[in-house]
């Protein structure tokens, strides 16, 4: 998308790198990624925070257009400015429509997606790679075909949003979807559990079809709570759209709790699970975590079924 951007007529004036400087604009909010070196928790929560918020956006837009324009001397500061502007903001819009949202108001910690697309999603290549590779061959110049892409870009937003609605339709009860994995138009659904409920029921939608997937323990009882009350436990599920509890047993006075996420199980191989985590309770309350993995084998690391 930055490289899109910085083909367009309107940022001319900072000369023939624009692109080139968009392109950096556009991917510099993900270094925050580099937070995981101060620890998991740290990079967990803060990563699509500060970089990617309102607050942060016109500290970033501010730096990055001095750094450009000393760097290349070219056009006018505001020229530079303005590219900043647009390539930084490119990149926390196009979050939002995908998996697990972006803070915008950081550092309030509320994520704001719509579950249209997964956070990676091949139709970004298409639109935004093989659309304008094929105008230019055609002739088209640089700023249409780089318009051309956008747009189909944000076309295919629309037809996520219009698909999702219509998956939604198929499921035979009140269900939340996120998006597959690398799998556009497809969807896994859920039951969001109410109380007393003792399971969730996950389904798999397209807009056309809706696939039974199994049914799961519902993360309810004491034992649950104790471990969503620790730090380790929230952290561990911070990640988990829709945890759902694959074995539980009780020996001892000790309760053990294996927990996945069903929601991002493959649609290839719907017996993996990522995110999973084995916790013992201790009938004192006492919450220990004896392993987890967020890998796509988290349920067979777990062990057991419940479905």
């Amino acid at each position: 998308m930055g490289w899109r951007i910085g083909q367009l007529d309107m940022f001319r004036g900072v000369g023939p790198r624009a692109s080139l400087v968009a392109l950096i604009a556009a991917n510099l909010p993900d270094l925050d990624i580099l937070l995981y070196a101060l620890g998991r928790d740290v990079g967990t929560w803060e990563h699509r925070g500060f970089t990617h918020s309102l607050l942060g956006w016109p500290v970033l837009v501010a730096l990055g257009a001095g750094a450009s324009f000393r760097w290349l001397r070219t056009g006018r500061f505001r020229d530079h400015l303005k590219l900043w502007a647009v390539a930084l903001a490119s990149h926390a819009i196009l979050d939002v429509p995908t998996t697990w949202g972006t803070q915008l108001l950081w550092p309030n910690d509320q994520r704001f997606g719509l579950e249209l697309i997964f956070i990676v999603d091949p139709m970004f290549w298409l639109t935004l790679g093989l659309v304008p590779w094929g105008l230019r061959r055609s002739g088209v110049g640089a700023h249409r075909a780089a318009v051309a892409a956008i747009l189909s870009l944000v076309a295919w937003f629309g037809v996520s949003a219009a698909g999702k609605m219509a998956a939604l339709s198929q499921a035979p009860e009140r269900v939340e979807a996120v998006a597959a994995p690398l799998a556009p138009l497809h969807w896994t659904a859920f039951t969001k559990p109410q109380p007393g409920d003792t399971e969730v029921r996950r389904y798999f939608l397209t807009p056309w079809s809706c696939e039974p997937a199994g049914t799961f323990g519902a993360p309810r009882g004491a034992a649950w709570e104790a471990v969503m009350a620790t730090h380790t436990g929230e952290r561990d599920t911070w990640m988990s759209i829709a945890p759902a509890i694959l074995r539980q047993t009780v020996e001892g006075g000790v309760t053990t709790i294996g927990v996945v996420d069903i929601a991002y199980s493959g649609w290839l191989d719907p017996d993996s699970f990522r995110f999973g985590h084995v916790y013992s309770v201790a009938a004192d309350g006492t919450v220990t975590r004896e392993g987890g993995t967020q890998r796509r084998d988290a349920g067979e690391a777990i062990g057991g079924a419940m479905r």
